[in-house]
This record gives C-alpha cells, structure tokens and sequence, in this order.
C-alpha cells in the first residue's frame, strides 16, 4: 500500500503541476498571440514579447515532461483493477503525447522569427492547433478509459468518475469540432459549456489522488 500511495501522490502533483503551467502557457500566454484579429502582424507581436514566447514554451516543455510521468504512473496505480485497460489507457496518452510534441515543433520553428515572413509565422501556429486539436481527441479516449478505470476502483466517489466520464466525451467532441470547423462560433460556445466538466474532471482526480489515493484500496481485480 505504501508504494500505491507514493504513485497516487506523484500522479496527483504532477497533475496538479500541469494544471498551473497550463492555465500559465495555454491558457495565457498561448492567447496573447493566438488573436486573428491581430494574426496579421503576428510576426511583430512575437518580437516584441519573445520572453513570454519562450516562456510559454518551456511551460509547454514542462507539461510534455509531466504527460510521460502521468502516463506511467496512471498505468501503475489503476493496474490492479484492470490491467489490460489501464496499459491501454497509459498507451493512448503516450500517443498523444507524442502528437502534441510534434505540434510544439511548430511552435519552436517561430523562435527564428527574423528569418520567416508573418505568414510563414501564422502558418506555423495554424499547424500546432490542428495537430494538438487532432490530438485531444485521441486524450479525450484516454480519458474515458481512465473514468471507467475510476468507476472500477472501490474508493473514488461517483461523482467524481461521473464527470471524467463526461470529461472525456467532451474532449472529444470539441477537438473533433475543432480540427474540421476552427472558426465556428458554435464550436466556441460549447466548448464554453463543456469546459467546467472538461477542467473538473481529471484536476478532480488529480487532487483526489493527492488527498486519499492509495489508502486502504481493495482493488476489485475485473479483466476485459
């Protein structure tokens, strides 16, 4: 028990760690460039703030780092209520994984900015939100698997699963949407509708891990 308390711990922190260089990188530094209203002189913005630029790459750095760990760790900790399903699950966020490291490429292609017309610039970040969007859709499986994972094991309370569940199928959804119609208003709109269930869901895990994972679980040991 005490090693299944270590992994919940480590998965938790790491979770808890993506959450913050997220909302930091993604949430807002990646939007202080991503503006197509501006998109025309996106070259000169990126000159003009290179530090919050690289530092929303090493943020983004951080959270790939971070991915691989969780990858792992989610694997061990749910491995004794389905193992089959928890390798499964610890595979497809390897994948995806690897899919937002290619995505990232593009963004580190701006840092020679001097060297690329503004359309080449824009090019560029175009490539990284239809790749990673490509890519949540695949992290929205593995979070469905993780919700079922969740609902398995004997200690996580059912609303907590529940809405990794929904989590999930809302990840989906919205990058599926997102990858094939990138200036719907429609799609804006329920992506602000489905974020509470999409934000909830795995920091939910995430802080429950931390608090109470690993403490006296009696895994159920279920098969595919």
């Amino acid at each position: 028990m005490k090693n299944q308390r270590r992994i919940a711990i480590i998965t938790g922190i790491s979770l808890v760690l993506m959450a913050i260089f997220g909302i930091f990188s993604l949430g807002y530094a990646y939007t202080q460039f991503d503006n197509p209203k501006q998109s025309e002189f996106l070259k000169d913005i990126i000159l003009a703030n290179m530090g919050l630029y690289q530092s929303m790459l090493i943020g983004i750095l951080i959270i790939i780092i971070l991915d691989f760990i969780v990858s792992y760790t989610l694997y061990k900790y749910f491995e004794n209520d389905n193992k089959k399903m928890s390798l499964l699950s610890g595979i497809i966020r390897v994948i995806y994984t690897l899919i937002f490291v290619i995505a990232t490429y593009y963004l580190t292609k701006n840092l020679n900015t001097n060297e690329l017309t503004n359309q080449k610039v824009i090019s560029n970040y175009h490539k990284f939100q239809t790749i990673w969007n490509s890519g949540l859709v695949i992290f929205g499986f593995h979070i469905i698997l993780i919700g079922w994972l969740m609902k398995l094991h004997n200690k996580i309370p059912k609303i907590l699963w529940s809405i990794t569940l929904l989590a999930g199928v809302s990840y989906m959804i919205t990058s599926f949407l997102k990858v094939v119609s990138p200036d719907s208003e429609f799609v804006e709109t329920l992506i602000m509708i489905l974020a509470l269930p999409m934000t909830i869901g795995e920091l939910g895990l995430a802080i429950w891990l931390w608090i109470k994972g690993g403490k006296g679980t009696t895994p159920k040991n279920s098969e595919l």
